[in-house]
C-alpha cells in the first residue's frame, strides 16, 4: 500500500509511522516521570511539560504524516488507556474528555499540518496531563496514595501535590509552566520537521 493518504484510506507506512512516533513518547513519559520524580516539585510542577516539550517532536511527525481527523483524539486515548492499566482506571474517562477537546481544537481542513492549530491541541493535551494531577483528589485520593507510594512516590510529594492542587495561584503557575513547554515543543519540532524529516521523506 501507498504510504500516503490514498483514496481514503491510510497507507501502512503512514500507521506504522504514527503507532512508532507513539510508543517513543510513551517511553519518553516513562523516563522523565521516573528522573523526574526523585525532585517533587519538578515532577508535579514540570513533568508534564517536559514531557510535551521532547515529545512534540513525535507527534508532529505523526500529525503531518497522516494529516488526518481523530489522530490527537486516539493518542490521548491510548494514554489514558495506558493509565488505567497501570491501576489508575478513574483516569480513562478524564482522558476521553481531554482528547475529546484537544480534537475538537483541530476542526479545519489540514489543521494537522498547521503549525498553530497543532500548538493549541498539543497544549490541550499537555495541560490535561497536569491538570489531571486533581483528578485523584477528588476520585478517591486514599487509594491514589497506596498505589502512589507503592510506584515510587514519597509522602512529601503527596503532601505537596494536596496543596498544588488545592492552591488556584500554584495551579495556574503549573498550568502556565506546561502550556509553555508545549508550545516550545511545537515550535522546536517544527524546525527539525523542515531541516531533516522532510528531507529524508518521512513527512513531506
Amino acid at each position: 500500500m501507498s504510504a500516503q493518504i490514498s483514496g481514503g484510506r491510510l497507507g501502512t507506512r503512514a500507521i506504522m509511522t504514527v503507532a512508532a512516533m507513539m510508543a517513543i513518547f510513551f517511553v519518553v513519559i516513562l523516563a522523565v516521570g521516573a528522573l523526574a520524580l526523585t525532585i517533587p516539585a519538578v515532577y508535579l510542577y514540570g513533568a508534564a511539560g517536559i514531557e510535551c516539550l521532547i515529545g512534540a517532536t513525535f507527534y508532529l511527525v505523526a500529525a503531518n504524516r497522516v494529516n488526518r481527523h481523530g489522530l490527537l483524539f486516539v493518542w490521548i486515548a491510548v494514554y489514558g488507556l495506558i493509565e488505567g492499566a497501570l491501576g489508575y482506571s478513574f483516569l480513562i474517562p478524564y482522558f476521553l474528555v481531554v482528547a475529546m477537546l484537544a480534537e475538537l481544537s483541530m476542526i479545519g481542513k489540514d489543521t494537522y499540518r498547521n503549525p498553530v492549530r497543532n500548538a493549541i491541541g498539543w497544549g490541550i493535551y499537555a495541560v490535561g496531563m497536569f491538570v489531571g494531577s486533581v483528578v485523584p483528589l477528588l476520585w478517591s485520593w486514599e487509594s491514589f496514595s497506596q498505589m502512589a507510594l507503592k510506584s515510587g512516590f514519597t509522602e512529601t510529594t503527596l503532601n505537596m501535590q494536596v496543596e498544588m492542587v488545592t492552591s488556584p495561584q500554584l495551579m495556574a503557575l503549573g498550568i502556565a509552566i506546561t502550556a509553555a513547554c508545549a508550545a516550545l515543543g511545537v515550535l522546536f519540532g517544527q524546525r527539525l520537521l523542515r531541516r531533516h524529516f522532510e528531507r529524508s521523506g518521512i513527512v513531506s
